[in-house]
């Protein structure tokens, strides 16, 4: 019996060594396991739970104008960055009233945003340009605000706010396709960069090169200690060619008329654009204000949905009927072929006649006519009927092939985005066709009606050309590239692109002509006193709606400096809405004061034009 109780004993006992034996040995297993097979990203969890990660914008390079005027830098700003954490239930309450209250935002929009924080475990950023204020209460109620931290960041800013937003441009988050279009190292889910204009352009440039930081922290998140750092290294530095002073005279000049419209003055020796405006604009600003949610950086709504389209470039991105500014061009090709003198008289009634008595008419834009005038005369007054009698003894080939000497109809090669073409018509496009050219068609070429189409750009291209006697040079926005140590990397210099060749005759003889149209003609309205200007005014007529209003001038006329084109969308006359704005440019790049004089009583009225 003994041995019996003895033999159950020994097997009790064996069963429970067996399964301190099986327990340890699972133990070792999973000691085995956790340390060896899931160390490491056991590890990489303890690391994660210890520390932080910021990432860390470098400062982009600045954009200044042609004398070191700032058009966009940076400004040192608080960002409130938060990193996921085990919020207990009781202290969540207030935890989103406090934070919520420091950043001006409603509850609901708060947790929606530090949702999807909490969902992936990873830090966002949660609040840029904080104010002091703000971000002093985040560091008093520190312990209140487990994950949440502050760091000092440098922010885009736009000094000159509107002031050349086309040309400069603005920033915006990058995009899935961005990341697809461009080259980048890593994923960069708080990275800004260039959507529009220089920024745009030059963004590999401006960005420079990002860190971060990677912060110790303690059990309620916060920061205790940098534990190693990879600094950032400023973006290059982008000087333009922009005159800001006269940036500014076109922006409020083109505002102060009201409808939209574009400025673009040229130094015609060089190419160097001065100004380029286009109204309505826009505030790059809007695009970086600091709140919660503006962290997208995306545009706003209200820009988006304006009829008046602010984002849209209408010095390049949009084409305009010519109008009178053509008939340069027209006067260029006769004086050439010598099918007209300077002193050669046509006359005037007030319209012309296409085929006879009883033909189509063609009216000019003065009812009553101008009378007996010689070309000089007709382009002082800029009258329809001699041009229509120039048209057809040149015939729509040589006009035709006088503008694209001049480069109309073709882009200018701005490294701008968007830059249309234009359109010079001619007899080679019905070629085949079931349409012919017609002499209607010659009629209205001449006076550059129909569809012979400009950008800006292009129209203060042209007048550079005449401004330059002849020299094609390319229209270029930038100076050069800097290091932020002051190493200068790349340099834009003029470069000739052609030759209008022309005669001295003509040349002058334009010039001349020119000079009248401001002195005593269309464009007096461009008048600025002790400068000698020479102008061209334009009405370009619109099936749409009201006419467009030309104006282009380039001055002084004895050693041009500056070649301008304007144009106001609807201004219907080009001597009362676009003249007046030639006159604020052309007063501001000449540092004149303006004096409003009281008009003589016998004198003609930009009205009194076209």
């Amino acid at each position: 019996m003994e041995s019996f109780r003895l033999s159950e004993a020994e097997e009790r006992i064996k069963i429970v060594a067996l399964l301190f034996f099986i327990f340890f040995c699972f133990l070792l297993f999973r000691l085995f396991y956790l340390q060896v097979i899931r160390g490491e990203s056991f590890k990489k969890v303890a690391e994660a739970n210890r520390t932080a990660l910021f990432f860390e914008r470098a400062p982009r390079g600045r954009i200044i104008d042609r004398e070191e005027k700032i058009l966009a830098d940076n400004n040192p700003s608080f960002v409130v960055f938060f990193a996921p954490f085990n919020l207990k239930n009781e202290k969540q309450e207030t935890f989103y009233a406090l934070l919520s209250s420091i950043l001006k935002l409603k509850e609901e929009d708060l947790k929606l945003k530090l949702k999807g924080a909490f969902k992936h475990g990873s830090m966002i950023r949660l609040a840029e340009h904080l104010s002091k204020d703000s971000a002093f209460s985040i560091l008093e109620h520190r312990p209140e605000l487990p994950g949440v931290s502050i760091v000092t960041e440098m922010q885009r800013r736009y000094p000159q706010g509107r002031a050349a937003s086309h040309l400069v441009g603005y920033l915006g988050k990058v995009s899935e396709v961005d990341l697809r279009e461009l080259a980048f190292e890593g994923a960069y889910g708080e990275l800004l960069i260039g959507k529009m204009g220089l920024e745009k352009i030059f963004d590999s440039f401006l960005r420079g090169k990002h860190g971060g930081l990677r912060m110790e922290v303690d059990a309620l998140g916060r920061s205790l200690r940098i534990l190693d750092r990879k600094k950032t290294v400023s973006g290059y530095e982008i000087k333009t060619t922009i005159d800001l002073k006269i940036q500014k005279a076109a922006e409020e000049a083109l505002e102060k008329q009201g409808k939209p419209g574009a400025v673009v003055a040229i130094s015609p020796k060089t190419g160097e654009i001065l100004a380029f405006a286009s109204y309505p604009s826009f505030d790059p600003n809007v695009f970086i204000e600091g709140s919660l949610t503006k962290t997208d950086h995306s545009m706003p709504q209200e820009l988006l949905e304006r009829k008046d389209l602010p984002f849209f470039n209408r010095a390049i991105q949009a084409t305009y009927p010519a109008g009178s500014i053509f008939k340069i061009i027209v006067a260029a090709s006769a004086l050439e072929a010598r099918k007209v003198t300077g002193t050669q008289n046509f006359y005037c009634p007030g319209y012309y006649i296409l085929g006879g008595q009883g033909g189509k008419k063609f009216y000019c834009w003065k009812k009553e006519g101008h009378g007996l005038v010689n070309l000089e005369q007709a382009i002082e007054q800029s009258c329809n009927v001699y041009f229509y009698h120039l048209g057809l003894r040149v015939g729509p080939d040589l006009i035709e092939a006088m503008a694209k000497k001049f480069n109309l109809g073709s882009a200018t090669g701005i490294e701008l985005q968007g830059e249309k073409n234009g359109f010079i018509p001619g007899r080679s496009m019905f070629k085949g066709g079931r349409r012919r050219w017609f002499d209607g068609d010659t009629l209205n070429f001449s006076i550059g009606q129909g569809t012979v189409l400009f950008t800006p750009l292009q129209a203060a291209q042209m007048i550079a050309i005449v401004a330059n006697r002849g020299k094609v040079v390319r229209p270029y926005f930038w100076l050069e590239i800097k290091k932020p140590e002051g190493e200068i990397v790349s340099v834009n210099k003029p470069q000739l692109l052609d030759q209008v060749i022309l005669s001295d005759e003509t040349w002058n003889f334009l010039s001349h002509a020119l000079s009248l149209v401001v002195d005593q003609g269309t464009g007096q309205a461009a008048k600025v006193d002790g400068i000698k200007i020479a102008g061209k005014t334009g009405t370009a007529q619109n099936p749409h709606g009201k006419d467009h209003a030309w104006f282009v001038a380039y001055a002084p006329v004895e050693n041009p400096k500056i070649a301008l084109s304007v144009f106001v969308e609807h201004g219907i006359k080009g001597s009362a809405a676009a003249a007046p704005i030639a006159r604020e440019v052309l007063s501001a790049a000449f540092d004149r004061e303006l004096e409003i004089k009281k008009p003589d009583s016998k004198a003609l009225l930009p009205e009194d034009f076209e």
